[in-house]
Protein backbone atom coordinates (compact mmCIF):
# COMPACT_ATOMS: atom_id res chain seq x y z
CA UNK A 1 0.00 0.00 0.00
CA UNK A 2 0.99 3.63 -0.34
CA UNK A 3 2.61 5.38 2.60
CA UNK A 4 -0.41 7.72 2.77
CA UNK A 5 -2.77 4.75 3.14
CA UNK A 6 -0.52 3.15 5.73
CA UNK A 7 -0.49 6.38 7.76
CA UNK A 8 -4.27 6.82 7.68
CA UNK A 9 -5.10 3.19 8.41
CA UNK A 10 -2.65 3.22 11.33
CA UNK A 11 -4.45 6.27 12.69
CA UNK A 12 -7.81 4.53 12.27
CA UNK A 13 -6.62 1.40 14.07
CA UNK A 14 -5.59 3.61 16.97
CA UNK A 15 -8.95 5.32 17.35
CA UNK A 16 -8.58 8.44 15.19
CA UNK A 17 -11.72 9.47 13.29
CA UNK A 18 -10.98 13.15 12.49
CA UNK A 19 -8.10 15.06 10.96
CA UNK A 20 -8.39 18.86 11.12
CA UNK A 21 -6.40 20.86 8.63
CA UNK A 22 -5.98 23.67 6.15
CA UNK A 23 -4.55 21.76 3.19
CA UNK A 24 -2.37 23.06 0.39
CA UNK A 25 -0.56 21.56 -2.59
CA UNK A 26 1.74 19.38 -0.49
CA UNK A 27 -1.26 17.82 1.33
CA UNK A 28 -3.05 16.64 -1.83
CA UNK A 29 -1.91 12.99 -1.50
CA UNK A 30 -3.05 12.87 2.13
CA UNK A 31 -6.43 14.52 1.50
CA UNK A 32 -7.08 12.35 -1.54
CA UNK A 33 -6.32 9.20 0.43
CA UNK A 34 -8.47 10.42 3.32
CA UNK A 35 -11.48 10.98 1.06
CA UNK A 36 -11.39 7.31 0.05
CA UNK A 37 -11.77 6.13 3.65
CA UNK A 38 -15.08 5.54 5.43
CA UNK A 39 -14.22 6.01 9.11
CA UNK A 40 -11.70 8.83 8.88
CA UNK A 41 -12.88 12.33 7.93
CA UNK A 42 -10.77 15.32 6.92
CA UNK A 43 -12.28 18.47 8.50
CA UNK A 44 -11.27 21.51 6.47
CA UNK A 45 -10.54 24.75 8.31
CA UNK A 46 -9.98 27.97 6.43
CA UNK A 47 -6.66 28.65 8.17
CA UNK A 48 -4.13 26.90 10.36
CA UNK A 49 -4.90 29.48 13.06
CA UNK A 50 -8.32 27.82 13.29
CA UNK A 51 -7.30 24.21 12.52
CA UNK A 52 -4.96 23.75 15.50
CA UNK A 53 -7.41 24.86 18.23
CA UNK A 54 -10.15 22.81 16.54
CA UNK A 55 -8.01 19.69 16.95
CA UNK A 56 -7.07 20.79 20.48
CA UNK A 57 -10.69 21.45 21.53
CA UNK A 58 -11.75 18.15 19.97
CA UNK A 59 -9.04 16.27 21.89
CA UNK A 60 -9.87 17.86 25.24
CA UNK A 61 -13.65 17.47 24.90
CA UNK A 62 -13.45 13.82 23.80
CA UNK A 63 -10.38 12.95 25.90
CA UNK A 64 -8.70 11.41 22.84
CA UNK A 65 -5.80 12.16 20.53
CA UNK A 66 -6.24 15.19 18.29
CA UNK A 67 -4.75 15.19 14.79
CA UNK A 68 -4.07 18.32 12.77
CA UNK A 69 -2.57 18.70 9.29
CA UNK A 70 -0.52 21.84 8.55
CA UNK A 71 0.75 23.12 5.22
CA UNK A 72 4.56 23.23 5.03
CA UNK A 73 6.55 26.12 6.53
CA UNK A 74 4.04 29.01 6.22
CA UNK A 75 1.21 26.83 7.49
CA UNK A 76 3.29 25.54 10.37
CA UNK A 77 4.19 29.13 11.20
CA UNK A 78 0.51 30.09 11.24
CA UNK A 79 -0.29 27.25 13.61
CA UNK A 80 2.65 27.62 16.00
CA UNK A 81 0.94 29.97 18.45
CA UNK A 82 -1.83 27.50 19.12
CA UNK A 83 0.60 24.55 19.14
CA UNK A 84 2.31 26.44 21.96
CA UNK A 85 -1.05 26.63 23.76
CA UNK A 86 -1.68 22.90 23.29
CA UNK A 87 1.76 22.15 24.72
CA UNK A 88 1.27 24.35 27.77
CA UNK A 89 -2.13 22.76 28.44
CA UNK A 90 -0.79 19.23 27.92
CA UNK A 91 -3.03 18.22 25.02
CA UNK A 92 -2.10 15.10 23.03
CA UNK A 93 -1.81 16.24 19.39
CA UNK A 94 -0.29 14.58 16.36
CA UNK A 95 0.77 17.30 13.91
CA UNK A 96 1.07 16.12 10.31
CA UNK A 97 3.20 18.71 8.49
CA UNK A 98 3.33 18.70 4.73
CA UNK A 99 7.00 18.70 3.77
CA UNK A 100 7.96 19.99 0.35
CA UNK A 101 8.65 17.46 -2.45
CA UNK A 102 12.16 16.14 -1.77
CA UNK A 103 13.07 15.85 -5.45
CA UNK A 104 13.78 19.57 -5.74
CA UNK A 105 14.59 20.63 -2.18
CA UNK A 106 18.11 21.50 -3.37
CA UNK A 107 16.60 24.44 -5.28
CA UNK A 108 15.06 26.00 -2.14
CA UNK A 109 11.57 25.92 -3.68
CA UNK A 110 8.62 28.00 -2.60
CA UNK A 111 7.14 26.90 0.78
CA UNK A 112 10.43 25.31 1.83
CA UNK A 113 11.60 26.00 5.39
CA UNK A 114 13.45 24.53 8.37
CA UNK A 115 10.48 22.44 9.50
CA UNK A 116 12.37 20.44 12.12
CA UNK A 117 13.63 23.58 13.88
CA UNK A 118 10.28 25.33 13.64
CA UNK A 119 8.26 22.39 14.92
CA UNK A 120 10.84 21.54 17.56
CA UNK A 121 10.19 24.84 19.35
CA UNK A 122 6.54 23.93 20.08
CA UNK A 123 6.50 20.11 19.93
CA UNK A 124 7.94 17.59 22.38
CA UNK A 125 9.27 15.46 19.50
CA UNK A 126 9.67 15.76 15.71
CA UNK A 127 9.77 12.82 13.30
CA UNK A 128 10.05 12.71 9.52
CA UNK A 129 9.14 10.33 6.73
CA UNK A 130 12.50 10.19 5.01
CA UNK A 131 12.52 7.01 2.92
CA UNK A 132 10.16 4.14 2.21
CA UNK A 133 12.34 2.05 4.53
CA UNK A 134 11.78 4.18 7.65
CA UNK A 135 8.28 5.48 6.88
CA UNK A 136 6.32 2.80 8.78
CA UNK A 137 8.65 2.91 11.79
CA UNK A 138 8.49 6.70 12.04
CA UNK A 139 4.70 6.78 11.71
CA UNK A 140 4.50 4.42 14.68
CA UNK A 141 7.15 6.33 16.62
CA UNK A 142 5.35 9.64 16.17
CA UNK A 143 1.96 8.20 17.08
CA UNK A 144 3.35 6.38 20.11
CA UNK A 145 5.06 9.57 21.32
CA UNK A 146 1.81 11.54 20.94
CA UNK A 147 -0.11 8.93 22.95
CA UNK A 148 2.48 8.67 25.75
CA UNK A 149 2.35 11.08 28.73
CA UNK A 150 3.34 13.77 29.37
CA UNK A 151 1.13 14.90 26.52
CA UNK A 152 2.07 17.65 24.08
CA UNK A 153 2.10 18.12 20.30
CA UNK A 154 4.28 15.68 18.32
CA UNK A 155 5.19 16.50 14.72
CA UNK A 156 5.44 14.13 11.75
CA UNK A 157 6.80 15.69 8.54
CA UNK A 158 5.15 14.13 5.47
CA UNK A 159 6.73 14.94 2.08
CA UNK A 160 4.11 14.42 -0.67
CA UNK A 161 6.40 12.43 -2.96
CA UNK A 162 7.08 9.89 -0.19
CA UNK A 163 3.37 9.59 0.64
CA UNK A 164 2.89 8.23 -2.88
CA UNK A 165 5.49 5.47 -2.53
CA UNK A 166 4.57 1.81 -1.95
CA UNK A 167 5.56 -0.08 1.21
CA UNK A 168 4.84 -3.59 2.51
CA UNK A 169 4.16 -2.69 6.16
CA UNK A 170 0.92 -3.76 7.84
CA UNK A 171 -0.99 -1.14 9.91
CA UNK A 172 -1.66 -2.17 13.52
CA UNK A 173 -2.85 -0.90 16.87
CA UNK A 174 0.10 0.27 18.96
CA UNK A 175 1.08 -0.76 22.45
CA UNK A 176 1.63 2.52 24.27
CA UNK A 177 3.74 2.72 27.46
CA UNK A 178 1.44 3.04 30.47
CA UNK A 179 1.96 5.06 33.62
CA UNK A 180 2.20 2.99 36.77
CA UNK A 181 1.02 3.11 40.37
CA UNK A 182 3.33 3.44 43.39
CA UNK A 183 4.87 0.80 45.59
CA UNK A 184 3.25 0.11 48.95
CA UNK A 185 6.06 1.97 50.71
CA UNK A 186 5.79 5.01 48.44
CA UNK A 187 2.03 5.34 48.77
CA UNK A 188 2.35 5.03 52.55
CA UNK A 189 4.54 8.15 52.52
CA UNK A 190 1.80 10.10 50.70
CA UNK A 191 -0.89 8.86 53.05
CA UNK A 192 1.19 9.92 56.06
CA UNK A 193 1.90 13.31 54.45
CA UNK A 194 -1.84 13.96 54.13
CA UNK A 195 -3.04 12.51 57.43
CA UNK A 196 -0.40 14.39 59.44
CA UNK A 197 -1.69 17.69 58.05
CA UNK A 198 -4.38 19.53 59.99
CA UNK A 199 -5.67 21.55 57.02
CA UNK A 200 -4.44 20.05 53.72
CA UNK A 201 -5.40 21.43 50.33
CA UNK A 202 -5.45 19.61 46.99
CA UNK A 203 -4.38 21.52 43.87
CA UNK A 204 -5.33 19.83 40.62
CA UNK A 205 -4.29 20.32 36.99
CA UNK A 206 -4.82 18.72 33.58
CA UNK A 207 -3.30 15.31 34.40
CA UNK A 208 -6.43 14.55 36.42
CA UNK A 209 -8.52 14.92 33.26
CA UNK A 210 -6.28 12.85 30.99
CA UNK A 211 -5.87 10.09 33.58
CA UNK A 212 -9.67 9.90 34.18
CA UNK A 213 -9.04 10.66 37.87
CA UNK A 214 -11.76 13.23 38.69
CA UNK A 215 -13.89 10.84 40.77
CA UNK A 216 -10.87 9.65 42.77
CA UNK A 217 -9.80 13.25 43.38
CA UNK A 218 -13.20 14.09 44.83
CA UNK A 219 -13.28 10.92 46.95
CA UNK A 220 -9.91 11.73 48.49
CA UNK A 221 -10.94 15.35 49.13
CA UNK A 222 -14.09 14.21 50.93
CA UNK A 223 -12.13 11.69 53.02
CA UNK A 224 -9.69 14.40 54.08
CA UNK A 225 -12.30 17.13 54.46
CA UNK A 226 -10.03 19.14 52.16
CA UNK A 227 -10.80 21.64 49.39
CA UNK A 228 -9.77 21.11 45.78
CA UNK A 229 -8.39 24.11 43.93
CA UNK A 230 -7.80 24.13 40.18
CA UNK A 231 -4.28 25.36 39.48
CA UNK A 232 -4.14 28.70 37.60
CA UNK A 233 -4.75 28.40 33.86
CA UNK A 234 -5.67 24.69 34.09
CA UNK A 235 -7.00 23.98 30.60
CA UNK A 236 -9.71 21.47 31.59
CA UNK A 237 -11.82 21.54 34.78
CA UNK A 238 -10.37 18.69 36.92
CA UNK A 239 -13.33 18.20 39.32
CA UNK A 240 -17.02 18.93 39.05
CA UNK A 241 -17.69 22.47 40.20
CA UNK A 242 -20.88 21.18 41.82
CA UNK A 243 -18.78 19.35 44.39
CA UNK A 244 -18.76 20.81 47.91
CA UNK A 245 -14.98 20.23 47.79
CA UNK A 246 -14.48 22.50 44.79
CA UNK A 247 -12.82 25.73 45.90
CA UNK A 248 -12.48 27.36 42.48
CA UNK A 249 -9.50 28.28 40.34
CA UNK A 250 -6.50 29.79 42.03
CA UNK A 251 -5.83 33.30 40.68
CA UNK A 252 -2.77 33.75 38.41
CA UNK A 253 -0.96 35.88 40.99
CA UNK A 254 1.52 34.35 43.40
CA UNK A 255 0.57 36.88 46.05
CA UNK A 256 -3.15 36.06 45.75
CA UNK A 257 -2.37 32.33 45.66
CA UNK A 258 -0.43 32.63 48.90
CA UNK A 259 -3.36 34.48 50.48
CA UNK A 260 -5.87 31.83 49.37
CA UNK A 261 -3.68 28.95 50.58
CA UNK A 262 -2.55 30.57 53.83
CA UNK A 263 -4.99 28.57 56.06
CA UNK A 264 -3.49 25.27 54.88
CA UNK A 265 -0.46 23.55 56.35
CA UNK A 266 0.10 21.05 53.51
CA UNK A 267 -0.35 21.33 49.74
CA UNK A 268 -0.85 18.23 47.59
CA UNK A 269 -0.41 18.95 43.87
CA UNK A 270 -2.09 16.47 41.51
CA UNK A 271 -0.75 16.98 38.00
CA UNK A 272 0.66 20.01 36.27
CA UNK A 273 4.20 21.34 36.02
CA UNK A 274 3.86 24.30 38.37
CA UNK A 275 1.76 27.37 39.13
CA UNK A 276 1.25 29.49 36.00
CA UNK A 277 1.04 33.15 36.94
CA UNK A 278 0.72 36.36 34.94
CA UNK A 279 2.11 39.54 36.47
CA UNK A 280 5.12 39.44 38.79
CA UNK A 281 4.45 39.41 42.51
CA UNK A 282 6.39 38.16 45.53
CA UNK A 283 4.98 35.75 48.08
CA UNK A 284 5.95 32.68 50.05
CA UNK A 285 4.34 29.26 50.10
CA UNK A 286 6.01 27.83 53.22
CA UNK A 287 3.69 24.83 53.53
CA UNK A 288 4.89 21.26 53.15
CA UNK A 289 4.33 20.16 49.56
CA UNK A 290 3.90 16.90 47.67
CA UNK A 291 3.26 16.20 43.98
CA UNK A 292 2.13 13.39 41.71
CA UNK A 293 1.71 13.71 37.96
CA UNK A 294 2.78 12.80 34.46
CA UNK A 295 5.52 15.33 33.70
CA UNK A 296 9.12 15.12 34.98
CA UNK A 297 9.43 18.85 34.32
CA UNK A 298 7.29 19.68 37.38
CA UNK A 299 8.69 22.30 39.72
CA UNK A 300 7.67 23.58 43.12
CA UNK A 301 6.58 27.20 43.35
CA UNK A 302 8.59 27.69 46.55
CA UNK A 303 11.25 25.40 48.01
CA UNK A 304 11.23 21.70 47.20
CA UNK A 305 8.56 19.03 47.16
CA UNK A 306 8.75 16.74 50.15
CA UNK A 307 7.42 13.97 47.91
CA UNK A 308 7.28 13.82 44.10
CA UNK A 309 6.38 10.85 41.91
CA UNK A 310 5.59 10.29 38.24
CA UNK A 311 2.67 7.96 37.65
CA UNK A 312 -0.97 7.47 36.78
CA UNK A 313 -2.85 9.90 39.03
CA UNK A 314 -5.99 7.73 38.99
CA UNK A 315 -4.11 4.64 40.20
CA UNK A 316 -2.14 6.57 42.80
CA UNK A 317 -5.17 8.37 44.21
CA UNK A 318 -6.95 5.03 44.56
CA UNK A 319 -3.97 3.70 46.50
CA UNK A 320 -3.92 6.71 48.81
CA UNK A 321 -7.69 6.55 49.40
CA UNK A 322 -7.33 2.96 50.60
CA UNK A 323 -4.96 4.15 53.34
CA UNK A 324 -6.71 7.36 54.42
CA UNK A 325 -9.27 7.12 57.20
CA UNK A 326 -12.18 9.51 56.51
CA UNK A 327 -12.17 12.53 58.79
CA UNK A 328 -15.75 13.55 58.15
CA UNK A 329 -16.96 16.95 57.06
CA UNK A 330 -14.91 19.98 57.95
CA UNK A 331 -15.78 23.60 57.48
CA UNK A 332 -13.09 25.68 55.86
CA UNK A 333 -12.86 29.33 54.91
CA UNK A 334 -11.05 28.54 51.67
CA UNK A 335 -13.95 27.13 49.63
CA UNK A 336 -15.40 29.07 46.70
CA UNK A 337 -16.23 32.52 48.09
CA UNK A 338 -19.84 33.70 47.96
CA UNK A 339 -20.36 36.71 45.69
CA UNK A 340 -23.65 38.56 45.36
CA UNK A 341 -25.02 39.55 41.99
CA UNK A 342 -24.77 43.29 41.32
CA UNK A 343 -27.88 45.42 41.17
CA UNK A 344 -29.42 45.99 37.76
CA UNK A 345 -27.52 48.98 36.30
CA UNK A 346 -30.48 50.82 34.84
CA UNK A 347 -30.81 50.36 31.11
CA UNK A 348 -27.39 48.71 30.65
CA UNK A 349 -26.60 44.99 30.78
CA UNK A 350 -24.18 44.13 33.57
CA UNK A 351 -21.61 41.53 32.40
CA UNK A 352 -21.87 39.58 35.68
CA UNK A 353 -25.66 39.33 35.48
CA UNK A 354 -25.32 38.19 31.86
CA UNK A 355 -22.87 35.42 32.77
CA UNK A 356 -25.09 34.31 35.65
CA UNK A 357 -28.15 34.13 33.36
CA UNK A 358 -26.26 32.13 30.72
CA UNK A 359 -25.00 29.63 33.30
CA UNK A 360 -28.51 29.21 34.68
CA UNK A 361 -29.85 28.55 31.18
CA UNK A 362 -27.01 26.32 29.91
CA UNK A 363 -25.69 24.67 33.07
CA UNK A 364 -25.57 21.25 31.42
CA UNK A 365 -23.53 22.36 28.39
CA UNK A 366 -19.83 22.07 27.65
CA UNK A 367 -18.36 25.55 28.08
CA UNK A 368 -15.38 27.00 26.24
CA UNK A 369 -14.27 30.18 27.96
CA UNK A 370 -12.13 32.95 26.53
CA UNK A 371 -14.12 35.78 27.99
CA UNK A 372 -11.28 37.85 29.41
CA UNK A 373 -12.22 39.67 32.60
CA UNK A 374 -15.52 37.74 32.79
CA UNK A 375 -13.66 34.44 33.18
CA UNK A 376 -13.66 34.70 36.96
CA UNK A 377 -17.42 35.32 36.89
CA UNK A 378 -17.93 32.10 34.92
CA UNK A 379 -15.89 30.17 37.49
CA UNK A 380 -17.73 31.85 40.36
CA UNK A 381 -21.16 30.56 39.39
CA UNK A 382 -20.57 27.57 37.11
CA UNK A 383 -21.79 24.15 38.21
CA UNK A 384 -20.28 22.11 35.41
CA UNK A 385 -19.09 18.52 35.32
CA UNK A 386 -15.40 17.67 35.38
CA UNK A 387 -13.91 17.99 31.91
CA UNK A 388 -16.73 20.22 30.63
CA UNK A 389 -15.13 23.62 31.15
CA UNK A 390 -12.25 24.43 28.78
CA UNK A 391 -9.85 27.37 28.60
CA UNK A 392 -6.76 27.76 26.47
CA UNK A 393 -4.36 27.37 29.39
CA UNK A 394 -1.49 29.38 27.96
CA UNK A 395 -2.75 32.87 28.69
CA UNK A 396 -2.95 33.77 25.00
CA UNK A 397 -6.14 34.60 23.11
CA UNK A 398 -7.64 33.53 19.81
CA UNK A 399 -8.03 29.85 20.75
CA UNK A 400 -11.54 29.61 22.17
CA UNK A 401 -13.84 30.15 19.21
CA UNK A 402 -12.15 27.55 17.01
CA UNK A 403 -11.73 25.15 19.94
CA UNK A 404 -15.49 25.25 20.49
CA UNK A 405 -15.99 24.08 16.90
CA UNK A 406 -13.67 21.12 17.50
CA UNK A 407 -15.51 20.30 20.73
CA UNK A 408 -18.85 20.43 18.90
CA UNK A 409 -17.62 18.09 16.17
CA UNK A 410 -16.36 15.68 18.79
CA UNK A 411 -19.44 15.81 21.06
CA UNK A 412 -22.24 16.09 18.54
CA UNK A 413 -25.04 15.31 21.00
CA UNK A 414 -23.95 17.93 23.56
CA UNK A 415 -24.68 21.63 23.62
CA UNK A 416 -21.51 23.70 23.28
CA UNK A 417 -21.41 27.24 24.69
CA UNK A 418 -18.45 29.46 23.82
CA UNK A 419 -18.09 32.74 25.75
CA UNK A 420 -15.56 34.89 23.93
CA UNK A 421 -14.42 38.50 24.23
CA UNK A 422 -14.98 40.63 21.15
CA UNK A 423 -11.23 41.02 20.58
CA UNK A 424 -10.56 37.29 20.94
CA UNK A 425 -13.41 36.38 18.60
CA UNK A 426 -11.66 38.02 15.64
CA UNK A 427 -8.51 35.87 15.72
CA UNK A 428 -10.01 32.79 14.08
CA UNK A 429 -13.52 33.83 13.13
CA UNK A 430 -13.15 31.77 9.95
CA UNK A 431 -13.82 28.75 12.18
CA UNK A 432 -17.49 29.78 11.95
CA UNK A 433 -17.46 28.49 8.37
CA UNK A 434 -16.35 25.00 9.44
CA UNK A 435 -19.11 24.92 12.05
CA UNK A 436 -21.73 25.95 9.49
CA UNK A 437 -20.38 23.54 6.90
CA UNK A 438 -20.76 20.61 9.28
CA UNK A 439 -24.11 21.67 10.76
CA UNK A 440 -23.13 22.10 14.40
CA UNK A 441 -25.39 23.93 16.87
CA UNK A 442 -23.01 26.08 18.89
CA UNK A 443 -24.04 29.05 21.00
CA UNK A 444 -21.29 31.65 20.58
CA UNK A 445 -21.63 34.48 23.09
CA UNK A 446 -19.56 37.52 22.14
CA UNK A 447 -19.00 39.99 24.99
CA UNK A 448 -18.81 43.23 23.05
CA UNK A 449 -17.39 46.07 25.11
CA UNK A 450 -15.22 47.50 22.32
CA UNK A 451 -12.12 47.17 24.50
CA UNK A 452 -9.25 44.86 25.30
CA UNK A 453 -10.57 45.09 28.84
CA UNK A 454 -8.16 42.50 30.20
CA UNK A 455 -5.17 44.47 28.92
CA UNK A 456 -6.56 47.66 30.43
CA UNK A 457 -6.90 45.86 33.76
CA UNK A 458 -3.22 44.94 33.50
CA UNK A 459 -2.37 48.49 32.41
CA UNK A 460 -4.09 49.73 35.56
CA UNK A 461 -1.49 47.82 37.58
CA UNK A 462 1.53 48.40 35.35
CA UNK A 463 0.93 51.80 33.75
CA UNK A 464 -1.41 53.57 36.18
CA UNK A 465 -4.50 53.44 33.99
CA UNK A 466 -6.16 52.36 30.75
CA UNK A 467 -4.36 52.91 27.44
CA UNK A 468 -5.97 54.35 24.32
CA UNK A 469 -4.37 51.64 22.17
CA UNK A 470 -6.53 49.01 23.86
CA UNK A 471 -9.78 50.51 22.56
CA UNK A 472 -11.18 48.81 19.45
CA UNK A 473 -13.56 51.53 18.30
CA UNK A 474 -14.33 53.32 16.07
CA UNK A 475 -15.59 51.71 13.99
CA UNK A 476 -17.87 49.60 16.17
CA UNK A 477 -17.55 45.98 15.06
CA UNK A 478 -20.71 44.61 13.44
CA UNK A 479 -21.03 41.01 14.56
CA UNK A 480 -24.35 40.66 12.76
CA UNK A 481 -22.38 40.99 9.53
CA UNK A 482 -19.94 38.31 10.68
CA UNK A 483 -22.81 35.96 11.50
CA UNK A 484 -24.43 36.61 8.12
CA UNK A 485 -21.13 36.00 6.31
CA UNK A 486 -20.86 32.49 7.75
CA UNK A 487 -24.54 31.54 7.81
CA UNK A 488 -25.09 31.83 11.56
CA UNK A 489 -28.20 33.12 13.29
CA UNK A 490 -27.57 36.45 15.05
CA UNK A 491 -29.14 37.73 18.26
CA UNK A 492 -28.13 40.75 20.27
CA UNK A 493 -28.91 42.16 23.69
CA UNK A 494 -27.99 45.40 25.39
CA UNK A 495 -30.33 45.14 28.40
CA UNK A 496 -31.37 42.44 30.83
CA UNK A 497 -34.82 42.27 29.27
CA UNK A 498 -33.36 41.81 25.80
CA UNK A 499 -31.11 39.02 27.07
CA UNK A 500 -34.06 37.27 28.75
CA UNK A 501 -36.06 37.53 25.53
CA UNK A 502 -33.14 36.26 23.46
CA UNK A 503 -32.60 33.23 25.68
CA UNK A 504 -36.32 32.49 25.61
CA UNK A 505 -36.33 32.60 21.80
CA UNK A 506 -33.74 29.83 21.70
CA UNK A 507 -36.28 27.35 23.07
CA UNK A 508 -35.31 24.14 24.81
CA UNK A 509 -32.43 23.45 22.43
CA UNK A 510 -30.63 25.30 19.67
CA UNK A 511 -31.79 24.54 16.15
CA UNK A 512 -28.79 26.19 14.46
CA UNK A 513 -25.47 27.85 15.15
CA UNK A 514 -26.23 31.11 16.96
CA UNK A 515 -24.08 34.15 17.65
CA UNK A 516 -25.43 36.04 20.67
CA UNK A 517 -23.86 39.48 20.82
CA UNK A 518 -24.01 41.13 24.25
CA UNK A 519 -23.46 44.87 23.93
CA UNK A 520 -21.84 45.91 27.19
CA UNK A 521 -21.04 49.25 28.78
CA UNK A 522 -17.21 49.23 29.11
CA UNK A 523 -17.50 51.15 32.38
CA UNK A 524 -19.20 48.18 34.07
CA UNK A 525 -16.66 45.65 35.36
CA UNK A 526 -17.33 41.99 36.26
CA UNK A 527 -17.76 41.66 40.01
CA UNK A 528 -14.82 39.22 40.26
CA UNK A 529 -12.48 41.14 37.92
CA UNK A 530 -9.98 41.72 40.72
CA UNK A 531 -9.10 38.00 40.64
CA UNK A 532 -7.84 38.17 37.07
CA UNK A 533 -4.30 39.32 37.88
Amino acid sequence: MKVSDYLLETLERNGVTRIFGNPGTTEIPLVRACEKRKRLRYIVALSEVAAVPMADGYARATRTLGVVNLHVAPGLGNGMGNLYTAGIAGTPLLVLIGGQDRRFLHTNPILWGPLEKMAGSVCKAVFGLNTRFDAAANVKQALRAALTPPYAPVALICPPDLLEQEIDAVPAKLTVPALSSLSDEEVQHYACFLTRAKYPALIAAEDVHWNHASAELETLAKALGAPVYAAPYTGVLPITSRSPCYAGYLPPSLQQIAERLAPHDALFFIGGRGLRTTLYSEARLPQRKAWIGNDPGARSADGEFELASIGDTKKILKQIIALVKPRGKRKTSSLRPVVALPARPGASLHPSRAIHALLARFGDAIWVDESGLSTSDVRQWMELAAGEYLINGSGGIGWGLAASVGAALGCGKRQIVAVIGDGSSLYASEALWTAAHHGTKILLVVLSNRRYATLNAAAGKLAGGALASFTIEPPVLDFSGLAKLYGWRHLQAATGRELDAGLKSLGNSLKANTLLELKLDPVLQPVTASRHF
